[in-house]
């Protein structure tokens, strides 16, 4: 292949089709008349909130086999009240994944507990167990993970630890909805799981959930995400009945709109992650080989789920040195939506630099490197593997070319414009 033939340079596109080349969710009209048939009916129950949130609640935790749900607006809310729940607060340390996106960490800060982080697997992105370990003090509280990119983490390993040194464990399942360890679901390892119900495979616009067998830590979490009603019927246990009538000042739950969407589309999540696992399989097969890119790693005893966020490695010294972001405009030039992660390892960011100013920056080298050396796909689901079969053809012409040219060491500076190469054409 000649540098002429690039369409960096001029040369065609390999994709010439329109952006987007993925959507989610997926056009549903069963979805619509889900939410008609609700307002149709907006029936509350005797605690005081929606039937149809009741009923979500009941469907997601019996997916799960766990015993209590909480559905809440959003992932984050979700989290804010299981570390409001194992009572986390002033002086308290939660170790935590670097690797993550900022909602694991931030309500962490909220309660003016302080976030350990800990440094990954190499492999996967997941938190490392030994260095959980090494990060535990006496003022350690709690362990929160997440299941990165739909991996679970090494939950055998994990729950030992927290076991062993009596601390909670939260599970962050935002990117991991189905997943399995072992044949078991995330979700049911820790004290307490949340998921974010968004953009995720079980979408609702916004959204989040809950899911304990714990019915302290469960009536906890519902202080702190609601009021009336639902308080004055649900809590049980004296440490917390005696706040019924006011709870604790906020109101976080679910919307009845979001609910009649999720439980339509929880029906759908099992045949969606079949299908989500198809294309993503079999992009896994068509670059597995070339220079410069490695697929995700999966291990045997693992299974992704919902699989939130496709992230191949990159190797630019199989390709003569070529940069990553320079990599990255190549790849746009040939008609690709392909980027870096839009999640730095948090330690690196300015708030929780910030708040550690006064310890040294953590040296915590596999997340940087993984950051540093992975690319970002779409979450093909419902897209026909033609569209796939270009981007895995556009990979193809940029990798060889590179690996098998005299081509010297590149950054993006030394590229042309994509309007100079006539590429946004």
């Amino acid at each position: 292949m000649r540098k002429e033939d690039l369409a960096i340079y001029g040369g065609p596109k390999a994709i010439n089709r329109p952006h987007p080349h993925w959507q989610w969710p997926p056009v549903s009209q069963a979805r619509t008349d889900a939410v008609v048939r609700y307002l149709q009916d907006p029936a509350e129950n005797d605690r005081g909130y929606p039937v149809i949130v009741e009923k979500f609640e009941r469907k997601f935790a019996d997916y799960h086999g766990r015993r209590y749900c909480l559905g809440m607006n959003a992932g984050t809310s979700a989290l804010f009240s299981a570390f409001f729940a194992v009572g986390l607060g002033q002086g308290d340390e939660i170790i935590a994944p670097t690797m993550t996106f900022i909602a694991t960490a931030t309500p962490i800060v909220r309660l003016n507990a302080t976030p350990i982080f800990c440094d990954c697997e190499p492999d996967t992105g997941n938190i490392d167990p030994e260095d959980i370990e090494r990060k535990i003090t006496k003022r350690t509280k709690a362990i929160v993970v997440t299941h990165l990119c739909g991996h679970p983490c090494e939950m055998d390993a994990i729950t030992e630890i927290a076991r062993k040194n009596g601390l909670f464990l939260i599970e962050d399942c935002s990117h991991a909805h189905g997943s399995t360890f072992h044949g078991d679901k995330v979700g049911t390892f820790g004290d307490i799981a949340c998921f974010s119900l968004g953009r995720k495979i079980l979408y609702s616009g916004e959204g989040g959930a809950l899911i304990t067998d714990d019915r302290k830590l469960f009536e906890r979490a519902l202080l702190v995400s609601d009021f009336g009603p639902r308080l004055k019927h649900e809590l049980t246990l004296p440490e917390t009945r005696r706040y019924a009538d006011t709870g604790f000042g906020l109101k976080s739950r679910m919307h009845a709109v979001s609910a009649a969407i999720l439980n339509h589309e929880l029906d759908s999540l099992d045949a969606y992650i079949e299908l989500r696992h198809e294309k993503l399989d079999h992009l896994s097969r068509g670059i597995a080989g070339l220079p410069g890119l490695s697929p995700p790693v999966t291990r045997p005893h693992a299974t992704r789920g919902g699989y939130f966020g496709y992230r191949p490695f990159y190797r630019g010294e199989d390709l003569n040195g070529l940069g990553l972001q320079a990599f990255l405009k190549i790849l746009h030039a040939e008609g690709m939506e392909v980027r870096q992660s839009n999640n730095p390892p948090l330690h690196l960011l300015p708030l929780f630099m910030e708040l550690s100013a006064n310890n040294p920056r953590p040296s915590l080298p596999n997340s940087e490197a993984f950051f540093d050396n992975t690319i970002s796909l779409p979450t093909f689901t419902t897209e026909p593997l033609e569209v796939i079969d270009e981007y895995v053809r556009a990979f193809k012409k940029v990798c060889e070319y590179f690996a098998f040219s005299n081509q010297r060491a590149m950054g993006i500076d030394e590229l042309p414009s994509l309007e100079e190469a006539g590429a946004c054409r």
